[in-house]
This record gives structure tokens, sequence and C-alpha cells, in this order.
């Protein structure tokens, strides 16, 4: 069917989606064509929380058999890390939204990236150059903001809120699900593991 794009576009029935425009001959045309679209992009963004959590519980379970526990807990904080600072702003808004300490304390978001690429560093070196009482001290920081964090994720799912997920930052967009729980408990039992074994 031809679509006179002057009609659509006075009409208002033109949609643009990653730079392509769709012309409509009337508003049904648009919004059953809409709905199809984002109702694929919803299913896709259903699935990436699961992708995620998914390979890094695998990663972590093959970490720790492997005796690559420690690196993986560096790579892990590091990477995360730079994604939450890539866009400060938008992390503290979004990490304001479910964790307990950050909800009362706007400090604390702020700081949380940094002291988690910290400890991503104190734990790489930690590979290399093994010092048992600094590797401890970062394992005890780990259980402690990982440990409250839990606690927010737990409260927010127990509360069906939906939030989005910030622990890759705000440029990754993915909801709260219980694979950010997993991945934030699957870090504590790593460092209950270097504190008490």
């Amino acid at each position: 069917m031809e679509v006179n794009e002057k009609e659509a576009i006075k009409n208002n029935l033109v949609f643009e989606r990653t730079g392509i425009k769709y012309y409509f001959c009337n508003n049904n045309c648009k919004e059953i064509f809409t709905a199809k679209k984002f109702q694929k992009q919803n299913k896709f963004n259903d699935r990436i929380p699961w992708i995620i959590g998914i390979t890094l519980t695998v990663v972590a379970i093959w970490a720790v058999i492997n005796d690559f526990m420690i690196a993986y807990m560096g790579i892990y904080f590091i990477v995360f890390s730079i994604a939450k600072i890539s866009d400060l702003k938008g992390f503290v808004k979004a990490f304001s939204k479910y964790d307990v300490i950050a909800k009362r304390i706007n400090v604390y978001a702020l700081l949380y990236p940094e002291i988690e690429f910290i400890l991503g560093i104190i734990y790489l070196i930690g590979v290399f150059y093994f010092n048992e009482v600094v590797i401890i001290i970062a394992a005890w920081i780990t259980l402690l903001i990982m440990g409250i964090g839990s606690i927010g994720i737990t409260k927010n799912l127990l509360s069906k809120n939906q939030v989005k997920c910030a622990c890759l930052g705000t440029k990754i967009k993915i909801p709260l699900t219980k694979f950010t729980l997993i991945e934030n408990i699957i870090m504590v039992i790593m460092a209950a593991i270097i504190i008490f074994a």
C-alpha cells in the first residue's frame, strides 16, 4: 500500500527507530506496528539478564574449581566498575532506587564504583604478589558491600518494584532480577571462602 509521506507527517503517523522512518496511513496501523516492534525487542531484553547471569554463574563456578577465584573477582570488579563509572550520574540514580545504603547516603552511591575498582585491583595484584592480609581485608569489604547489596536487591524483588539494574551501569538497560541477586551471593560466597578457608 502506498502511503503519502506528507499526509503521514501532518497527521503524526510517522514512527522512527534507529534512523529508519516508517509512514502509516492511519493510527491503527501505526499502533499495531509499534506494538509488534517493541514486543520483539522486549522478548530479547528479557533474555539479556538470563544470558549474563548464567554466564557469570558458570564462569564463577569454573573459577572456584580451577583455583582462579581471586583473579575472577578482580576482573569482575574492574569490568563492572568501569561500566558504572561510564555513566556515574545515571548509576547513582539507578543504584539509589534499590540499595539499602545508597537510598540514605548518596555519597555511598558515588563511591561504590570506585570501591569496586579498588577491590578489583587488590584482587588482581593479590594473584601475582600474594599478600594474605590485604586479600582478606578486601574479602571482608566484598562480603560487607555485596551482602548489604543482596539485602537491597531481595527487598526490591519481593516488593515486585520494577527497576533497572545498575550492576552494568545504566548504558546497558537490564532489569533487576534474581540473577542480580545470584551474582551478589556468588561474590559473597567467594569472599567467605577467602576469609574462612
